[in-house]
């Protein structure tokens, strides 16, 4: 009867070692499946991120390029440019140099040329040129005649 007793001790213990072993695999299961879903929605997250990094790519990089060289011409030209603004600030110092000597050089000319310009009697001049019409005015119509 004990050795009843110790196999039906026996028989339980290994039908409860069972359960145990039978419910953490249940647990495993269990587990496994959650980690396998979310390492689907992981995947999926991952591939779409990366599907749109692919589709950003091939639609920016062209743009970008293309914008580059723009920005390439662009300074290309203002380089130009700027050369050429030099060029003129170099030769508008020479030219205003040459007339500064000019000036110079002819400042006492000039000068004299005025002063003697106002001295003038222009009142004087326009009386010898009336009385010069006045003597030649007969004598012309007298050739007129002979036309």
């Amino acid at each position: 009867m004990e050795e009843n007793i110790n196999e039906k001790e026996q028989v339980v213990a290994k039908e409860g070692e069972n359960n145990s072993e039978t419910a953490l695999l249940t647990q495993m299961r269990d587990l496994h499946k959650k980690q396998l879903f979310w390492q689907k929605i992981s995947t999926c997250c991952i591939a779409v991120m990366a599907a749109t990094v692919v589709i950003v790519a091939i639609a920016v990089v062209p743009k970008a390029v293309g914008t580059i060289h723009n920005v390439n011409q662009v300074a290309i030209k203002a380089q130009t440019s700027l050369e050429d603004m030099d060029e003129m600030i170099s030769n508008i110092t020479e030219a205003s140099s040459g007339m500064n000597e000019l000036v110079k050089e002819n400042g006492e000319g000039l000068t004299s040329a005025v002063k003697n310009l106002s001295e003038i009697d222009f009142e004087g001049l326009n009386t010898a040129i009336k009385d010069l019409q006045d003597a030649i005015g007969p004598m012309a119509q007298f050739m007129n005649r002979f036309k």
